[in-house]
């Protein structure tokens, strides 16, 4: 590796010019890929394989006019008036068109539908009226009969035998009827039953004025793209002319088209005054923001031209963003701080870009393929999409990892002695000589580096008890996905939700379907009864209403609709849909049916237990892999402990930060939270992969200095003071920077990524401060010399592949002799 980066910064310093068209073309030829080829968000956080997916696939191949997935539509008047006539036949005559469209299997009609609702009511009083003016006229004739037959025994036998048939008519009529009269008690009697079970069910609220519609789709509603979303919208929103407001559910309406906005933008700027304020310098401050736009650039738009062949989730280029700008800034800085070191002790451009490329290029270089494999970890998980969003992310910390120890040299070639401040372009070139150990002790004694030395066991105390307290909300870590409820207010898919909710109750917005498979050879009538006995059976606390919804054509398959009475991601409703499953095999069995429960609720349900199961095995995974890379980077047993031990805390906390804000809604306004509740179900899993690399990252920047200052012949105290004076101010900018840019997508125009950046942001900043820079300088002063000790065994397997000053003799003559001929003398 060493003598790869030695030769790939002389290269690219030498042909700065040449490195920098190539890697614009390259940028552009991704932008054409991406603009030719992106098919935008495909997929949505699914499992294949999953109980649900099974169900869902039975249900479409019996009922294909169910369709695979499905959203809603909600109308309603601006004016508040009930929807006139005119109006619902042009409601009918646009849905028609939808009902045209090849995605679409098919659209309700919530007039129709809500008319039957009411008819069935009113026809079940008219049964009800006309069963019991047939059991009046059944008594009469009964008692007439009687009467005619109480006579029997005083008549004369000419009478008897005239009216014996007559009266055997009478008779068999009046079984006739009480047979009728049986027959019609039962079908009123079921009737009543499914009338009961709806409890007021309604589509079309009770003034008339709001409509929900629901629409099911032949694929699924999130792999949709942006072209077949605009036709319905464009189709439905013609309806704006005549006073009614339209406002699509979550499914159909997150806009996923871009993933940079407003926010983003200003935590680069941020970003940007922080390099400004480190490096004291507008050119130093911009390249490394330069170099990491042209490699998440590169990295991103290609992930999107990958949408082609590999279906994404929309969080999956925006992962890709943030972990691009951030690694990519962090990478550059750190060359560049490393460059202008080596300037500032005497060396010439190019030795100094080849060093710094040679020593910060090969932190950067490991640091890179540390969080690669974290991110490409998450393939263990077992979940497709996670799997997908961690490649994603992976491929771009690959790019940016390459552009920046290629592109780098070739900009510092460029910009040449400007890349120093004035100060210190004034005050160098006078043959400065190396910092004496004394000179580097004395400059090591002022700082937070030496508050902390010589305050070991406060800090120490200090950062694990702020920690410990951060981790205090993870107790009651829930995981979801997130629903309508959770966008923006001024969103159509929060407007849809809340007005579902306030009109036809909050359950109405992810309704949980029982699919039934009837026994062989059951008929139409016969597979509504049993649907009807299988929504009574699962009519448990917690369920709102259900009803019979479809029935296939052979009979083979009932549908029963079940509304919770809370929404899709509260509390109640999970515990409703795992009680359903623990009740199926009972009413399986009283039935005579198999049944499988679906819809969104129940996937969204299912998704999140299956990955909170899949937690502890990647993060066990997760820390193995820690303590094998710092021990073989550090040769030492217990820094690497400790560094692990600081990444699970500041992980740990970060999750209970995140409980705080978005699950128990503190801070909930600030943060722009619009309804507390459970946690984005993949963070925990994409939050140990992410900050597992930055941590791994920043342990690296900062104890690299105090190992090279130990090896120089320092104590070991004395090297973590020197050694902090290296790393701490590059660990502080870095940190502040990754802050800043995830912090610039907690207020994302995509709701789903906030918690995200909002996690990211806080455990970067637990810890890079709390860890990085306190707890692991204030415990290696307490260790002393016992922080580097290594077995014998293992130092003999491990060996020494660091660079160091040995690695920078012959440099100069290496350069000399590996000139081009046409720069030779």
């Amino acid at each position: 590796m060493e003598s790869i980066l030695r030769w790939l910064g002389i290269t690219c310093f030498r042909h700065s010019k040449l490195v920098v068209i190539v890697w614009a073309l390259i940028l552009g030829v991704a932008g054409i890929f991406a603009a030719t080829f992106s098919q935008g968000a495909q997929s949505n956080y699914a499992i294949p394989g999953a109980t649900f997916e099974k169900v869902n696939e039975k249900l479409h191949h019996a009922i294909p006019e169910a369709g695979t997935s499905s959203a809603s539509i909600v109308l309603s008047r601006r004016d508040g008036k009930p929807i006139d006539y005119q109006e619902r036949q042009k409601i009918r005559q646009l849905s028609l068109e939808i009902a045209d469209l090849p995605e679409v299997a098919s659209i309700s009609d919530p007039f129709e539908q809500q008319e039957r609702l009411d008819d069935g009511a009113e026809l079940l009083a008219q049964g009800t009226q006309q069963l019991t003016h047939a059991k009046e006229e059944l008594a009469q004739g009964q008692q007439a009969l009687a009467g005619a037959l109480s006579q029997l025994p005083d008549s004369s036998p000419e009478w008897v035998t005239q009216n014996a048939p007559e009266l055997a008519q009478q008779q068999q009529q009046l079984e006739q009827s009480r047979d009728r009269i049986k027959t019609e008690e039962q079908k009123l009697a079921e009737a009543q039953r499914e009338l009961n079970l709806a409890n007021g069910e309604r589509v079309l609220s009770k003034e008339g004025n709001i409509a929900l519609i629901t629409l099911t789709f032949t694929e699924d509603v999130q792999a949709l793209s942006s072209e077949q979303r605009q036709k319905i919208f464009d189709i439905f929103n013609t309806l704006e002319n005549y006073g009614i407001d339209v406002d699509y559910s979550n499914e159909l309406a997150q806009d996923v088209s871009g993933v940079f906005g407003a926010s983003e933008t200003i935590g680069l700027i941020v970003a940007a005054i922080v390099l400004l304020a480190t490096l004291a310098s507008v050119i130093a401050a911009g390249l490394p923001v330069l170099i990491a736009l042209v490699g998440c650039g590169v990295g991103v738009l290609l992930v999107f031209a990958s949408t082609l062949i590999i279906p994404m989730t929309s969080t999956d280029p925006v992962l890709a963003l943030m972990l691009g700008l951030g690694v990519g800034i962090d990478y550059a800085l750190l060359i560049i701080h490393r460059h202008r070191e080596f300037l500032t002790e005497g060396n010439t451009l190019i030795i100094s870009a080849v060093k710094a490329n040679m020593t910060a290029g090969h932190s950067v270089v490991f640091a890179g393929a540390t969080n690669i494999v974290a991110l490409s970890a998450l393939s263990l998980t077992g979940i497709p999409f996670l799997s997908i969003m961690g490649l994603a992310g992976a491929f771009t910390v690959g790019v940016t990892v390459l552009v920046a120890i290629t592109l780098t040299p070739a900009l510092l070639a460029l910009v040449g002695m400007r890349i120093l401040s004035t100060q210190q372009q004034k005050t160098l070139g006078q043959g400065q000589p190396q910092h004496t150990k004394e000179e580097k002790l004395v400059k090591a004694e002022r700082g937070w580096g030496a508050f902390v030395t010589r305050h070991p066991v406060m800090m120490t105390v200090l950062s694990l008890t702020l920690l410990g307290l951060a981790i205090i909300p993870m107790g009651t870590l829930r995981l979801g996905l997130p629903d309508g409820s959770y966008q923006s207010q001024d969103s159509t898919a929060y407007r849809s939700y809340e007005k579902i909710a306030d009109t036809f109750g909050a359950g109405a917005n992810g309704r949980i379907y029982a699919v039934a498979t009837t026994p062989v050879g059951t008929d139409a009538a016969g597979a509504h009864a049993i649907g009807v006995d299988v929504a009574e059976h699962l009519k448990i606390s917690g369920i709102r209403s259900a009803a019979v919804s479809a029935i296939s054509k052979d009979s083979s398959v009932v549908v029963v609709a079940l509304t919770p009475e809370t929404g899709p991601a509260d509390e109640q409703t999970v515990s409703t849909v795992h009680q359903l499953h623990k009740d199926l095999p009972q009413v399986e069995n009283l039935t005579r049916t198999q049944i499988g429960l679906s819809g969104q609720t129940v996937a969204n349900i299912e998704i999140s237990d299956r990955i909170s199961q899949a937690v502890p095995l990647y993060l066990t995974v997760v820390l193995l892999l820690c303590l094998l890379i710092m021990t073989v980077v550090f040769k030492s047993l217990l820094i690497p402990l400790m560094a692990t031990v600081g990444f699970l805390m500041s992980t740990l906390a970060a999750f209970g930060a995140v409980v705080l804000v978005y699950q128990w809604g503190w801070l909930g306004t600030l943060f722009g939270v619009t309804h507390a509740g459970p946690i984005l179900a993949f963070l925990p899993i994409l939050l140990v992969g992410v900050l597992f690399g930055l941590s791994v990252d920043y342990q690296i920047f900062i104890v690299s200095g105090m190992r090279d200052a130990y090896r120089e012949g320092f104590t070991a105290r004395e090297a973590v003071k020197v050694g902090y004076t290296q790393g701490g101010k590059v660990v502080t900018a870095c940190g502040v920077i990754m802050i800043s840019v995830f912090a610039g997508f907690v207020f994302s125009h995509l709701t789903v990524v906030r918690p995200i950046g909002f996690a990211l942001a806080i455990g970067v900043a637990m810890d890079a401060f709390l860890v990085r820079t306190t707890f692991i300088p204030a415990t290696m002063h307490l260790l002393g010399e016992k922080a580097w000790w290594l077995p014998a065994p293992l130092k003999k397997v491990l060996g020494t592949a660091e660079v160091t000053s040995q690695s920078f003799e012959n440099l100069d003559e290496y350069v000399r002799e590996n000139k081009p001929r046409h720069l030779k003398s």
